[in-house]
């Protein structure tokens, strides 16, 4: 029998990157926004366009910061950066609000934005999900959260990194491919379950 090992995937610097420019625009519409109306001389909403300059600069300011760790990135209990992203997204819902209504663009951008806070105080859970785990039946393979590669190692014929995509040849004939471009440990990925699936066709062997 083999023993259960677990992999967990680490994203590249660019990865981590990317998601954290996706919070950029928001944060300078709102910079922009807020600069307009004070310059305009509009003070109905002062201290809310004040507000959304601030979060706006500091997500400016976290994102550079993070930037500049090149690749360094701690998993801290709590992801700032996403917190302070989701609440500049959240009060870009609330400059879409208009009259009473209870469903309208705003109500949607807000959720979004508490979804990104709540993702940010639950980061230290995060690299958990991305994982490969292999088991004497076969493997499980999740990418992101909603993206899974499930095969038992009877029905695996082969497996092996092409460039950034694992390849998963079954038994079949049928080919399973995944990218793994944004994650840095990929080869570890493929050799693991390249020992796996040698190990277990060595054991059908004996057996």
């Amino acid at each position: 029998m083999m023993p259960t090992q677990v992999l967990h995937l680490k994203l590249t610097h660019q990865a981590h990157m990317a998601q954290h420019r996706s919070h950029l625009a928001p944060a300078l519409l709102l910079i922009y926004l807020g600069v307009q109306e004070l310059w305009s001389g509009e003070r109905e909403h002062l201290w809310l366009n004040l507000l959304g300059i601030a979060l706006g600069l500091a997500l400016v300011i976290a994102f550079k910061r993070e930037a500049a760790r090149k690749g360094e990135h701690r998993h801290a209990r709590v992801a700032w950066y996403d917190v302070i992203a989701g609440s500049v997204i959240i009060l870009e819902g609330v400059h879409k609000l208009h009259g009473h209504k209870w469903w309208q663009p705003g109500t949607l951008t807000m959720a979004v934005g508490t979804a990104t806070m709540i993702i940010g105080f639950q980061h230290h859970s995060l690299p958990k999900l991305r994982r490969l785990r292999c088991t004497d039946e076969g493997f499980s393979l999740r990418i992101r959260p909603i993206s899974w590669l499930v095969m038992p190692w009877r029905k695996v014929e082969s497996v092996e990194l092409k460039g950034n995509r694992l390849m998963v040849h079954d038994t079949g004939g049928h080919l399973h491919s995944r990218s793994l471009r944004r994650i840095e440990n990929r080869a570890e990925v493929a050799e693991m379950l390249q020992e796996h699936l040698a190990r277990h066709k060595e054991m059908a062997v004996v057996g």
